[in-house]
C-alpha cells in the first residue's frame, strides 16, 4: 500500500491527490478548495503566492503608467 504524504499512516480507505505536485494523501488529510484538493505545502505556497499578488494590486492602484514608455 502508499502511506500518505502528510502524515505517513498507510492508506487504506479513500486516497486523493494533490492537484499540484501529485502526492497521495488520506482524503482527511488534504485541503479542499473549489473542488480540487490540496496538500499542506502546495496551499501554504498557494496562499501565500496570492497574498503576495494582492498587495502588488493594491499598489498599483494609486500609481499611474506614464504616456510615453521611451
Amino acid at each position: 500500500m502508499v502511506d500518505c504524504a502528510i502524515c505517513g499512516k498507510e492508506i487504506t480507505g479513500e486516497k486523493v491527490e494533490c492537484s499540484i505536485c501529485k502526492a497521495v494523501m488520506h482524503r482527511e488529510c488534504a485541503k479542499k478548495i473549489s473542488g480540487r484538493y490540496y496538500c499542506k505545502q502546495c496551499y501554504k505556497e498557494g496562499k501565500k503566492r496570492a497574498r503576495y499578488e494582492r498587495m502588488a494590486q493594491r499598489a498599483m492602484i494609486g500609481k499611474k503608467l506614464p504616456k510615453k514608455l521611451w
